[in-house]
């Protein structure tokens, strides 16, 4: 009955579009009045507290203001000069360059509406030059542009790490392994593609152009360094290391580069703030609702129910779930409500925890391009300027491509778990 009630009134709020995290705390607080355990109210009001008092917390915060910076500023264009520069000229380069970028931009800030708004605008243009319709260049935008949710620094990730308390660089490298094959997936796709319809190759560009790209995009690529070095040389931790990059990309932008001036940061921080207390709100709201599930014995229900399933059966279920609901809230919403739910499970079985969070975060990536309410989706027809429909029709082969890549992180465990295994997390 309280579980019941719970998910009626959850799903009422989100019908008549409540704010989520009012949709989770609002039924959390009745069906704990209601029938909750002879626990004070007030243990609501600490879980609350005790899920945003977390040190390594405060890397999303730092990082969602980093990728703020750089999606208003040169980096990601530089970063775009520069692999055009060396692959442009092969068959598909510019729809190849598209998808580098696309991960590189991902490894500088973590975010793929960011890469959408930044990188969108730049590249679209000239794809459409190169040949390639309008349906394909916008399709290969939003789809490349989760591969942000996967290459570290992945604010999906950080918050999986923080639901299953796995470590956040072992999870970063498992979500970079994961990005790695859906890259290359998406790669080839564009390979044969533009081979199939005859699209013309840029001019090969001479090595004096290419050590210029690099010159310009010099201090762009010191972002990746220093996230990556300082995480994994053990001398900084996450939440150092966003900082780091903070500070960084305001001194690249606004000194080197000099994009951003001081009414442009204002802007920033303020935006930035936003989401950032909206976030935290979110994350409050399912500290209380995994507390009260868990004193109902939902995660321990599931797993009954599931169990007789075995580890293929666990792995589609999860999969299902979390595409189904990336298609109608925001990845991170999806992650903190739905992964205390299924991880217990999950690693019950032997799955590796590593596997699960790429499992989990590529899924809600597809559902947010996934016709008719991916949140990405919307994102690009307001960027491109193209007509709904198009755009979700042209999303389809890129969706299946994205599927493909997830059966094969999802049925070998090796694709998401070498990397992480090399390092030693």
């Amino acid at each position: 009955m309280p579980v019941a009630l719970f998910a009626f009134v959850a799903f009422f709020l989100l019908l008549i579009s409540a704010p989520v995290f009012i949709a989770i705390l609002a039924p959390t607080l009745l069906t704990f009045e209601l029938f909750g355990p002879p626990v004070p109210t007030m243990a609501l009001a600490q879980q609350m507290m005790q899920g945003i008092n977390k040190f390594s917390l405060l890397a999303i915060p730092l990082f969602l203001f980093a990728a703020d910076i750089i999606s208003r500023g040169e980096i990601g264009s530089r970063l775009l000069a520069l692999v055009e520069a060396n692959v442009g000229h092969l068959t598909g380069g510019v729809a190849i360059t598209t998808a580098i970028t696309c991960a590189l931009f991902g490894a500088v800030a973590g975010i793929g509406q960011a890469a959408i708004v930044s990188i969108g605008p730049i590249i679209y243009p000239a794809l459409v030059r190169q040949g390639y319709s309008r349906g394909f260049a916008a399709g290969l935008i939003l789809s490349a542009s989760t591969l942000a949710m996967l290459v570290p620094p992945s604010v999906a990730m950080i918050l999986y790490s923080l639901a299953t308390t796995s470590s956040v660089g072992g999870v970063f490298l498992a979500g970079l392994s994961a990005g790695l094959v859906f890259m290359l997936l998406l790669t080839i796709y564009c390979y044969v593609y533009a081979r199939s319809r005859g699209v013309g190759r840029q001019p090969r560009a001479t090595w004096r152009e290419r050590l210029e790209c690099l010159r310009r995009a010099g201090w762009s690529l010191g972002l990746p360094a220093i996230i990556f070095g300082g995480i994994y040389a053990g001398t900084f931790t996450p939440t150092e290391a966003a900082s780091g990059a903070c500070v960084y990309a305001l001194i690249v932008e606004t000194i080197v580069y000099r994009k951003l001036g001081w009414r442009d940061l204002y802007d920033v921080t303020a935006h930035s703030a936003v989401i950032i207390a909206s976030l935290l709100i979110l994350l409050t709201a399912g500290s209380a609702m995994a507390y009260f599930l868990t004193l109902q014995a939902v995660p321990q229900t599931i797993a009954e129910l599931m169990g007789g399933t075995g580890v293929g059966g666990v792995l589609a279920s999860i999969n299902i779930v979390f595409l189904i609901t990336g298609m109608f809230v925001d990845p991170n919403s999806a992650i903190i409500v739905l992964t205390p739910l299924f991880s217990p499970i999950a690693t019950s079985l032997g799955i590796d925890p590593l596997q699960l969070g790429a499992i989990i975060v590529l899924n809600v990536a597809i559902g947010m391009i996934t016709p008719p309410f991916g949140i990405n989706l919307f994102v690009g027809v307001a960027t491109f300027k193209l007509p709904y429909v198009e755009v979700a029709r042209s999303l389809l082969p890129f969706i299946g491509i994205a599927l493909v890549a997830l059966v094969l992180i999802s049925v070998v465990p090796a694709l998401t778990t070498w990397l992480p295994r090399i390092v030693g997390l």
